[in-house]
């Protein structure tokens, strides 16, 4: 009888955390995959247009958050046609091959003050690497009925690990490319019945305007 009591008691446990816990996904209007790369000199910056994923995030725990995003390789944008197409061939993330790019957090762990380190496994151009993001949490809201959380991430990875290794040496000695890629996120969280709310309104057809009546 004890054991069964105690068997409860932990389902019960278990049962409110699942509920509590919500669904997340990303509310684009808001939010940046952002990246800089040093370009000789100067930095070049960065995004990635498409992506997706959910976040199990409870406000009250976020170190038991579960996060996993795909982002669309050719999506990528740095403002420049011909620099983004070069980016796309196999000089770089070639994209055709590899056409996506993914993460999965493994542990979140909070250092208090709303920081956060996420460690997790980045697969791209074929090969899975272990990253750790450094987390600010902006804290949660609401709008429009609908759950909605902030978050500001960084981390620094060597593309080289990943294969990405194209490079020119100029006559100065520069690289014409840096090694080391700085990736920034800018995330806005919505509740999964908050966005499909959205998408509906989003979808509906803009009604003409009506003509003002002639004098």
């Amino acid at each position: 009888m004890k054991k069964l009591f105690l068997f409860l008691a932990a389902f019960s446990f278990l049962a409110v955390s699942t509920v509590r816990a919500e669904i997340y996904g990303f509310d684009k209007a808001h939010s940046q995959v952002g990246f800089a790369v040093r370009h000789i000199l100067s930095p070049v910056h960065g995004e990635f247009k498409d992506y997706d994923g959910t976040i199990h995030f409870d406000p009250a725990k976020p170190e038991d958050s579960k996060i996993s995003v795909t982002i669309q390789v050719d999506s990528i944008s740095t403002d420049n046609e011909m620099r983004d197409h070069h980016l796309k061939t196999p000089d770089f993330f070639d994209a055709a091959k590899y056409p996506t790019i993914t993460f999965k957090s493994i542990k979140v762990t909070s250092l208090g003050d709303n920081k956060y380190t996420v460690e997790g496994a980045l697969s791209m151009h074929g090969m899975i690497k272990p990253v750790v993001l450094n987390v600010d949490y902006m804290g949660s809201d609401t709008m429009m009925g609908a759950k909605i959380a902030g978050f500001s991430a960084t981390t620094k990875i060597d593309r080289r690990d990943f294969g990405i290794s194209f490079n020119k040496v100029l006559d100065s000695g520069n690289l014409m490319v840096g090694n080391d890629v700085t990736i920034t996120l800018d995330i806005a969280l919505m509740d999964k019945a908050g966005l499909e709310k959205m998408k509906a309104m989003m979808s509906k057809p803009k009604e003409a305007p009506t003509e003002a009546p002639k004098p």
